[in-house]
């Protein structure tokens, strides 16, 4: 590789580096201003790579599909709600690592789901079908008509033999 290419790549922009979001649950707590302050941490946090926020969910309160229960000192706590929240981010994979083991080691987060995903917001983005065919051009399709069945003579014999090997 030629020094030129290499210090290319050094310098590469911003928007080649691969995008994840994480999604959180917060623990719950009386008091929203602690709610507020751990979201902010997770952000710092994030931002400590020298990533670019794309877009971020305030907290809020929801209701969870199943108890999640979590040890701590010695007894069992249980959770039926909790804080959700997510960022939309850009940065090296080198810093992932450290941030996961950051998100594992916060005793305020009930749950995290680190993923990578795609700049575009999926959610808002239009979606439309459309199909296409060269040999259909300009025609409509029409269902295909089955021909009548011709009636025709059957036998006595033949009848009753037939439903005797039906019934038998």
């Amino acid at each position: 590789m030629s020094q030129a290419s290499a210090s290319s790549q050094a310098n590469s922009p911003k928007e080649t580096r691969p995008i994840y979001e994480i999604g959180f649950n917060l623990i719950p707590s009386s008091d929203e201003a602690a709610i507020a302050s751990v979201a902010s941490a997770i952000r710092a946090q994030v931002e400590k790579g020298d990533a670019e926020i794309i877009a971020e969910g305030a907290p809020s309160r929801l209701r969870l599909a199943y108890t999640i229960e979590r040890a701590t000192s010695g007894h069992y706590e249980k959770f039926d709600e909790a804080y959700f929240g997510f960022i939309k981010f850009a940065t090296e994979r080198e810093n992932i690592p450290a941030l996961e083991a950051w998100l594992r080691g916060n005793r305020d987060i009930l749950r995290f789901l680190l993923v990578e995903t795609v700049r575009e917001d999926v959610m808002n983005a239009p979606r439309r079908v459309t199909f296409t065919s060269d040999r259909l051009e300009g025609e409509t399709i029409k269902k295909p008509q089955a021909e009548p069945e011709k009636a025709g003579e059957v036998s006595e014999e033949d009848l009753d033999k037939t439903l005797d090997a039906l019934v038998s």
